[in-house]
């Protein structure tokens, strides 16, 4: 399969060889998604590069959510062991840097904080090849949660691969892209960026998220944001929080009464709509209660206008 294929060209860019001629050591061009495979195979043969990281820029597809994720590690294991797999850089044409990041974001964010040059191959990618080496790095490497490789899925196809290239490259079934691209294309990406990449959590909290916001259309985008807890201490506890809140039956509001004191506090009266309760103390106040009820009948008809002409 393409992905095998492809997969085993980053494992050999990863295990790569020291170059034996100069010619080697120049960044090779590919074209087409073979071609990757085989310019990948062919890459490995080359020795990496150190490359100062002020020198990369990004790429214009993320990958992570969060390149701090996790990052203080790495830097620990770089300043003691060093840098042990390369990343994978190309060579841009515009801009004001001289590369750009196609995997190995966390690798070179380590090696700028460490004050460092990055170990690095360099190959002339086009962008759609660059994403498909990313992709496949990442599939065998990075642990993706559910809605990091679901909004990594709608950035492919936005830059016009198909969706059984993304199935490919990403090793998932029709199925599961439909529900990927379904859940970013519904849930806005302020509340997924807000939420962040909640590792511990898989497809159906997302899914269940989805389906309340097709419920909720009385939401907006800054609505919804604002219903994420923000004392939340995880992803995961900020997505549960907003399903939470978004599935609250409120219950009715209670009606809102008005309380007088009439009678120098000797009668007291509370309204509501659709109702009037009114208590008496004192001789004289009990006799008003039994004058207000003998005439009940009276009042209400009043009040319809019965006998009117």
């Amino acid at each position: 399969m393409r992905k095998n294929l492809l997969a085993s060209s980053l494992k050999a860019v990863r295990d790569g060889k020291a170059a034996t001629t100069e010619e080697e050591q120049k960044p090779r061009k590919l074209s087409g998604v073979l071609d990757v495979q085989r310019g990948l195979d062919q890459l490995s043969a080359g020795a990496a590069r150190q490359i100062d990281p002020a020198q990369i820029s990004e790429s214009a597809v993320k990958d992570r959510f969060d390149v701090q994720d996790g990052l203080e590690d790495l830097v620990s294991s770089i300043r003691t062991s060093g840098q042990k797999l390369p990343v994978l850089l190309r060579r841009t044409h515009q801009g004001p840097l001289p590369y750009e990041v196609v995997y190995g974001r966390r690798r070179i964010e380590a090696c700028r904080l460490l004050g460092i040059q990055v170990l690095a191959h360099i190959a002339e990618l086009s962008d759609r090849e660059a994403l498909i080496s990313q992709g496949l790095e990442n599939a065998a490497r990075l642990q993706r949660s559910f809605i990091e490789q679901s909004v990594y899925a709608e950035q492919l196809l936005r830059h016009e691969f198909s969706r059984e290239d993304i199935m490919e490259v990403l090793a998932v079934d029709k199925t599961t892209i439909s529900r990927m691209l379904g859940v970013v294309t519904d849930v806005p990406r302020a509340v997924i960026d807000r939420i962040g990449p909640a590792h511990d959590s898989g497809r159906r909290p997302w899914q269940q998220l989805r389906d309340l916001l097709k419920e909720r259309t009385d939401l907006d985008q800054p609505a919804l944001v604002a219903l994420i807890p923000t004392d939340a201490a995880s992803s995961n506890e900020r997505l549960h929080g907003l399903i939470r809140a978004l599935t609250q039956k409120s219950g009715p509001t209670p009606p809102v009464s008005v309380k007088r004191v009439l009678a120098e506090g000797r009668v007291k009266v509370e309204s509501a709509p659709g109702k009037i309760v009114i208590r008496s103390s004192g001789e004289e106040m009990r006799a008003f209660s039994t004058f207000l009820d003998e005439r009940l009948e009276q009042l209400l008809a009043d009040f319809r206008g019965d006998g009117d002409d």
